[in-house]
């Protein structure tokens, strides 16, 4: 699935609308430079969750959760080096949450081989082109 967001809005709206899409246990890797959109899209998402607070970046917190109709765990490894097991990783991810992870390549071999990965690519100042991948169990 691809698309091209001409706004922040139209990012956020994105992400709302591909909210439809799941349901606990989900996990949305985000990939992207700084500034590309990843955060704009997970507020979209928890709203579509119906979560009761706005998402915004957990860089130095590191995780946020966010309580709703779909409990939401939002994560940033931008400050992570190698150690995922500091934040609880394997207990977060098998939460029975939607897991969402700016950054996801820093987890590389830790991700769950059933997830969405989400990649963003800054196109000029306003556009950004967003693409999803659905990989299944087998890695693909």
């Amino acid at each position: 699935m691809n698309r091209i967001s001409h706004s922040e809005k139209d990012t956020f709206d994105f992400g709302h609308d591909f909210a439809s899409r799941l349901s606990a246990n989900d996990f949305i890797g985000l990939y992207g430079e700084l500034g590309a959109g990843k955060t704009a899209f997970t507020r979209g998402l928890c709203r579509g969750l119906g979560c009761l607070v706005e998402a915004h970046s957990p860089t130095y917190n590191i995780v946020n959760i966010y309580p709703g109709r779909i409990e939401v765990v939002h994560i940033d490894l931008y400050r992570i080096e190698n150690d995922l097991d500091e934040i609880g990783w394997t207990d977060l991810i098998d939460s029975g949450r939607v897991v969402i992870v700016e950054w996801a390549e820093k987890a590389k071999k830790e991700l769950p081989n059933k997830r969405f990965d989400v990649f963003f690519a800054v196109i000029d100042e306003n556009q950004r082109q967003i693409r999803i991948e659905q990989i299944n169990d087998f890695g693909n």
